[in-house]
């Protein structure tokens, strides 16, 4: 008969073979789910798309036949957008926004995209970006705009104010200031009003095919100085003063620059063009006032990214004191002023907000109007309420539930630097009161050049803070409101508005980018985004996909731009984009005003759908675990400021990087175990500094406390540890890394058209690891070989994932 001892062995025997076989199972059961949902995406995993209206008439037929082709083609979600490129959309039969016709269509298709099984979202305006007829002057995107002149002073003066003119009649003055003349003779500045030329650098795609170390990017094509400014004492012989460069042609741009130089006396002036640039300029002037180097961008008027300050070393009699201004903008009366000042000669300065002009785009016409103001939000409520809700309580009213969220595109209505309640934004945010340094924003020098730059510094990072909290997070909030998620591009590859194109997309719950099917190389507008979900605990990081699609375009195409996004962190697709098609069958290739090719009508319609299985199984995997970058890349703390490829460090070749800039510093990282650690458990094993970075003494001050914690700080990447290092295929594979509490995840992806076979390490040295192949559906496991490589072969285009445990 068994012992007592030997019976109660074998029960704990028994009841722990029954545990972990019950672990086991439910492991298999976790492993088997993902498995399923791997190889058959849910439409949550599948790309979405922009589903453009208003080139040209609707039709129920043609929504119907849409929606079910995106269906049936892999599709999960739609984004209802009236957008369009049409010549004349009316006369080509396209509705009213608003008429009995749109309603019907515009309910129609969010019924349609429910009955198949497709998301339905909400585009946040008729156009873009966010604007329409219900903005007015007031709620408009408005700019400072000055004017001045000079009296004597001694007696009791009726003084018409120096005139400025807005658009719509709308000129409201912020100040009316004066204070002395200082005038020797000599000039200190030149102002010219530019003919821009070339595609603006804000509006330049940054992409990994540029390596020099001037700036570059998609589009962009440096152009020669325009010329230089000379002085002369007789018209004969000429003296360099200051040279010219060019100014390029920007989204909603502000063509005025001034460029400081130290005083120079001269009786003659003249611009010597260089070859072909004669008519660069429209027009040009010489000032005795110290004005700072490029004032312009420097006070938001145009955005740009700094590079240099020429600003001379101006004394303290060339300069404006504060305690010389004196504020007469009480004593105004219509268009006069009426003063007694003090005898000597004096500048009269008025500084007063102007709308831009900015207005909505591509929209169906009878609602385009002003662009709301991107810095209020007051404004941003009327824009939301006179348009976004009007369609929610519609389409979400009396139980119905056909909206799930709602999408917002780039901002590409230009630069703003005023909004009704800036001086109290300022004071809130910066501490202390920009009334007495007003004239900065005219480029005057007040107290010195350093203080003065200082003061338009802080300007600037108020106006980013107010797109952050008064625009989009206004937006959020009331999408949250509403139960709706919010997508949006905050602020959009083309900054040409100042601001932080990565901090500001921690205010929406799917910060996106960009990338166009043209990119061959990937654009790092998509990294800007996926370092900013990683950052701020974002779960998914949209984005705009394989843009201008066009019917030359094959799916190898789309694959190599979808792998490349993918490396760079994307999680979701929304591809701009696909028209609506009014009849169920098409003749040919359909045109909506402009290609976008990514519809039925296309002759490669059915040999796309590999694209989109791929791409929705690339999803799944890559919203597992958390994002393991190996890097941050510390951008600077000025803006506008995005990812520039010439300010990188070298050496980030073959590493996992994300960028931030200074905010995610101060408020999202702490030191743990001498790694930036964010709350949400992302870490990084050093800070890489980029080049031509400004960096503030408070910045700076931090980021010396980093490196006393023990966070490596760096200048290159040359020498760290790569997780997966590729030996055998260098160059023609992309890849990104991800991380569970068990497993790493590995995300690899052939950018040939040609079959590879890639050999490669893995941190750790697992002996096996497990490959899913995105291509097939299949999984099966990879053994290292002798040296410690795993070996691969794979089919042109193809993305895989491999598992190794932890």
């Amino acid at each position: 008969m068994p012992s007592i001892h030997y019976l109660c062995t074998m029960q704990r025997l028994l009841t722990l073979c029954f545990t972990l076989l019950l672990y086991g199972v439910a492991a298999a059961q976790t492993d088997g789910a993902l498995v399923e949902l791997w190889r058959k995406p849910t439409a949550g995993y599948r790309m979405k798309t922009w589903w453009f209206f208003g080139y040209e008439r609707t039709t129920d037929e043609g929504i119907t036949t849409d929606v079910e082709a995106l269906r049936d083609a892999g599709f999960g979600g739609v984004v209802y957008y009236d957008q369009n490129h049409a010549k004349d959309p009316v006369a080509q039969g396209a509705e009213d926004a608003f008429s009995p016709s749109w309603w019907h269509h515009l309910r129609f298709a969010a019924e349609e995209a429910k009955r198949v099984g497709v998301s339905f979202e909400l585009n946040i305006s008729n156009g873009y970006c966010a604007g329409g007829r219900w903005i007015d002057a007031e709620h408009a995107m408005q700019r400072v705009a000055t004017a001045e002149c000079r009296v004597s002073g001694g007696k009791h003066e009726r003084i018409a104010l120096p005139a400025i003119e807005g658009k719509d009649g709308y000129v409201r003055n912020i100040a009316v200031l004066v204070f002395p003349v200082r005038d020797d003779g000599r000039m200190r500045h030149v102002t010219a009003r530019y003919v821009a030329k070339g595609k603006g650098r804000n509006g330049a795609m940054q992409g990994p095919i540029q390596t020099a170390d001037c700036f570059s990017g998609y589009g962009f094509t440096p152009l020669p100085d325009v010329g230089v400014l000379q002085a002369s004492d007789d018209s004969l012989t000429w003296r360099y003063v200051v040279t010219l460069a060019p100014m390029y042609r920007s989204q909603g741009g502000y063509f005025v620059r001034t460029n400081a130089f130290p005083a120079t006396s001269g009786r003659y002036w003249r611009v010597r063009y260089a070859e072909g640039t004669t008519g660069d300029l429209k027009e040009w002037h010489v000032g005795s006032a110290a004005k700072l180097d490029r004032w312009e961008e420097r006070a938001a008027l145009q955005s740009d990214f700094a590079e240099g300050d020429d600003t001379p070393a101006y004394s303290a009699a060339e300069v404006i004191a504060t305690n010389d201004i004196i504020c007469l903008t009480d004593s105004v009366s219509g268009e006069t002023l009426h003063c007694t000042l003090p005898a000597g000669e004096w500048t009269i300065l008025r500084i007063a907000a102007v709308p831009t002009g900015a207005k909505s785009k591509h929209g169906r016409p009878n609602l385009l109007g002003y662009e709301c103001d991107k810095l209020s939000k007051e404004a941003a409520r009327l824009h939301w309420d006179s348009y976004m809700q009007v369609l929610i309580d519609s389409l979400n009213g009396d139980g119905q539930r056909l909206v799930q969220g709602v999408t917002m595109d780039s901002h590409e209505g230009g630069s703003q630097n005023w909004t009704p309640l800036m001086l109290q934004e300022f004071h809130q945010r910066r501490g202390y009161d920009l009334r007495p340094w007003l004239p900065v924003l005219a480029g005057y020098v007040v107290e010195s050049a350093a203080r003065t730059a200082q003061v338009l510094y802080d300007f600037r990072q108020t106006i980013s803070d107010c797109i952050r909290d008064n625009y989009f997070a206004t937006f959020q909030q009331l999408a949250t409101q509403n139960g709706l998620t919010f997508t949006a591009q905050a602020i959009g590859n083309a900054l040409c508005i100042t601001g932080d194109a990565v901090s500001v997309k921690q205010a929406v719950d799917k910060p996106q980018g960009e990338f166009w099917t043209y990119q061959r190389q990937g654009a790092y507008d998509i990294k800007d985004c996926s370092s900013a979900a990683h950052l701020y605990g974002k779960p998914i990081a949209s984005a705009e996909a394989m843009t201008d699609c066009e019917y030359k375009n094959t799916p190898n195409d789309l694959h190599r731009v979808a792998n490349i996004a993918f490396s760079m962190g994307a999680q979701e697709f929304v591809v701009c984009a696909t028209p609506h098609i009014p009849t169920a069958t098409t003749d040919g290739s359909y045109v909506a005003g402009r290609e976008y090719a990514i519809n039925r009508s296309n002759p490669q319609w059915q040999q796309m759908k590999p694209v989109w299985q791929q791409v929705a199984r690339s999803m799944v995997m890559l919203r597992q675990g958390r994002a393991a970058p190996d890097v941050l890349v510390f951008l600077g703390d000025d803006v506008p400021i995005k990812t520039i490829t010439s300010r990188l460090p070298d050496g980030l070749d073959g590493l996992d990087w994300d960028v931030c800039t200074a905010d995610a510093l101060m408020n999202r990282l702490k030191v743990v175990d001498r790694r930036l650690c964010t709350p949400d458990g992302i870490q990084y094993k050093a800070l890489l500094i980029a080049k031509q970075t400004h960096i503030s003494p408070l910045t700076q001050q931090l980021i010396d406390s980093l490196k006393t914690a023990g966070v490596p700080i760096l200048h290159s990447g040359e020498g760290l540890v790569r997780p997966l290092v590729v030996e055998g295929g260098k160059g023609q594979v992309v890849h990104t890394h991800r991380q569970t509490d068990s497993e790493d995840i590995f995300y690899l992806a052939s950018i040939e058209d040609r079959p590879l076979t890639v050999t490669f390490r893995l941190q750790g040295n697992p002996k096996r690891a497990t490959l899913w192949n995105n291509r097939t559906g299949r999984r099966h496991r990879l053994r290292a070989s002798r040296d410690g490589t795993f070996t691969l072969k794979l089919q042109p285009m193809t993305s895989v994932f491999v598992t190794a445990g932890r």
